[in-house]
């Protein structure tokens, strides 16, 4: 279970190629560090070609498009189409899955979950100005930056709690993950409104090893 909220910079994300050779993938977080099996995994991906997505049974998976014109996914014989920044889906990782580019390449953004523990909800947000948000209790918040830029900060009792608030600035495509039940301002820096998406996940409970950044261990997509 995260304890505390943690920023993970892009320029921070560790790059790795598929197994398959079709693509290359920048870890953002994973749980544990070492090894195939995992608790979850975010991750940002480069999507050069068209191809199957790896195999992940007793998983659950978001996929969300980050950049390019889009991309569909045939999931066990049903199709569904992202074409705008931010649209997403959850399926079963056991599905067979294979992606098909709309126009040239794309950036997805991924997030696994090994079950029991499940993705309660992904949702995009528009950050025009100011606006507060509270995590779930007995989950975890990663809030990803799609467009633009923010600041947050921990907000009412969130904030009294600590001697210091705690606050970060995150560019675009910085990720913050949020322990449950606390309080965040969070404000766009950037002229135009600020885009993130928000993913809501609980781990299995058995799985509450210190969560590692950065680690260069292969994987598949």
């Amino acid at each position: 279970m995260l304890k505390e909220a943690r920023h993970l910079a892009r320029a921070d994300y560790i790059a790795m190629p598929w197994r398959n050779g079709a693509g290359i993938t920048h870890e953002i977080a994973r749980e544990p560090a070492q090894g195939e099996d995992f608790s979850w995994r975010m991750s940002l991906a480069s999507l050069q070609m068209n191809g199957p997505f790896s195999s992940y049974a007793g998983y659950r998976r978001c996929v969300a498009l980050v950049e390019g014109h889009g991309f569909r996914l045939h999931i066990a014989g049903v199709s569904a189409e992202l074409r705008t920044r931010g649209s997403h889906i959850l399926f079963d990782g056991a599905a067979d899955t294979r992606c098909e580019l709309v126009d040239g390449p794309c950036t997805d953004l991924s997030l696994i979950v090994r079950a029991p523990g499940l993705i309660d909800y992904v949702r995009e947000l528009a950050i025009d100005g100011q606006e507060e948000l509270k995590s779930p209790a007995a989950r975890t918040l990663a809030l990803f930056v799609l467009r633009g830029a923010v600041s947050a900060q921990t907000s009412g009792r969130s904030a009294r709690a600590h001697e210091r608030a705690a606050f970060f600035r995150l560019n675009l495509h910085d990720t913050l993950l949020l322990p449950g039940e606390q309080s965040w301002s969070i404000k766009s820096t950037t002229i135009e409104p600020a885009e993130l998406l928000g993913l809501c996940f609980a781990v299995p409970w058995s799985a509450c090893a210190p969560l590692t950044t950065g680690e260069s261990q292969p994987h598949r997509r």
